[in-house]
């Protein structure tokens, strides 16, 4: 009876395995509760966009029909803008859309009616972001673009009251509210309306450029 050394056995042979095994039943589990994890993840996303989508239709309708609370806020931002823009101590009637400012005659109120409030401008933004919402867009740029553009809106719309008191100021009120009011207002409220709908296309609707593959 002889005996003889039998070859060492690699010291790392028993642990091969072991990544595979870990990799098996990392793929099985997957395998397991993947579907199912996806399927609730875009049932709960469908859930938010079309949620976010009803609560943003629902504003648009309110802003077109309940507008006095926006048109009374304009009255109030405008008396604070024209007593610091052009000098004068305006204010603003409360309750109601008017803001008023003094002349070397009399004051004058201006009210802020449904046709000249910015609240009219925003409810096609409101739909379109709506719209956006549902089309799967990532749901902060349509909302981003929407705040931006409402922001914008506003500022014009005081931009136009300020450019009407200024007129009035210089002019007079017959002439001065029609220059203010008819032709330099219209072409504030344009080119106003025009960049408002350009940011918002740029915040909500325009995507980010594919880097080409190296």
């Amino acid at each position: 009876m002889t005996g003889a050394a039998l070859p060492a056995r690699p010291a790392g042979a028993h642990r091969r395995q072991a990544p595979a095994r870990r990799s098996s039943a990392r793929r099985s589990a997957a395998r397991a509760g993947g579907p199912a994890s996806k399927s609730a993840r875009s049932i709960s996303a469908k859930t938010i966009r079309l949620a976010t989508s009803i609560a943003l239709c629902g504003v648009a309708y309110v802003v077109a029909r309940e507008n006095v609370h926006i048109r009374d806020f304009e009255a109030w931002l405008s008396g604070h803008i024209i007593t610091l823009a052009a000098g004068l101590n305006a204010g603003h009637t409360y309750g109601t859309p008017t803001v008023w400012f003094p002349t070397k005659h009399a004051e004058i109120g201006l009210v802020i009616t449904p046709e000249c409030t910015a609240s009219l401008l925003m409810v096609p933004f409101i739909a379109a972001a709506a719209l956006l919402v549902w089309q799967r867009v990532a749901l902060i740029r349509p909302i981003a673009g929407l705040a931006v553009a409402v922001v914008s809106l506003i500022m014009v719309n005081q931009i136009r009251l300020l450019g009407i008191v200024w007129f009035v100021k210089a002019m007079g009120f017959s002439s001065g509210f029609y220059w203010g009011h008819t032709l330099v207002g219209s072409i504030v409220t344009i080119v106003g309306l025009a960049s408002s709908l350009a940011m918002f296309a740029m915040l909500a609707i325009r995507r980010k450029e594919k880097q080409p593959r190296q």
